[in-house]
């Protein structure tokens, strides 16, 4: 059982993580103390006690970020102005923009149908927004994840539709919204939209 608040053995410096022995990095790894109180409730987030984005592989980060493995940075519903909040898909838990909508140009497409993933991959250029406000840019490799669940998101949602007829309906447009995104993205240098 884990005491919240218990005192905590001062963190030594040491090499980058590259270059710690593998004995170094699981010590300090056991130095980190999950908060239990970091848990979704009700259709929202605990948020996570830090605001910077952690050195490291972003495009993992923000994965984790989408999937609610990571609740939201703690002032981030004062900064972006919403708190995201978890839903239960057939394929995982996924964090939401509640303001957040498929935004096809026309309505044209599934845009209902596709408003989960939408909503999810929202919360992911929010995060992007974030972090280049918070002057701790993600790396492009976050932009990219949060663009790959996106189209796993929407292939998963026309892979599970009855019937031969409706799964190309949707993959079909599943591949267009996918690739609109995508290409978007690679204008954009992968950096904050």
């Amino acid at each position: 059982m884990l005491v919240r608040n218990a005192p905590v053995a001062p963190r030594r410096q040491t090499p980058a993580a590259s270059e710690a022995p593998a004995s170094e990095k699981a010590q300090n790894t056991a130095l980190v103390r999950p908060n239990t109180e970091d848990t979704f409730t009700k259709g929202t987030a605990a948020t996570a006690r830090v605001g910077k984005a952690p050195a490291g592989d972003h495009g993992k980060l923000m994965t984790e970020y989408l999937t609610g493995a990571r609740p939201p940075p703690a002032d981030f519903e004062k900064v972006m102005g919403y708190k995201p909040f978890a839903i239960q898909t057939k394929h995982g838990q996924r964090m939401q923009d509640p303001h957040g909508s498929a935004s096809a140009p026309g309505k044209i497409g599934p845009d209902k149908e596709f408003d989960p993933a939408a909503k999810t991959h929202d919360y992911g250029y929010d995060l992007l927004r974030y972090f280049d406000r918070k002057g701790t840019p993600l790396s492009g490799d976050a932009r990219k994840a949060a663009d790959a669940l996106f189209r796993k998101d929407l292939f998963d949602y026309a892979n599970d539709q009855k019937g031969f007829g409706d799964k190309l309906k949707y993959r079909t447009w599943a591949q267009i919204y996918a690739t609109a995104v995508e290409l978007n993205s690679r204008v954009q240098g992968y950096g904050p939209p």
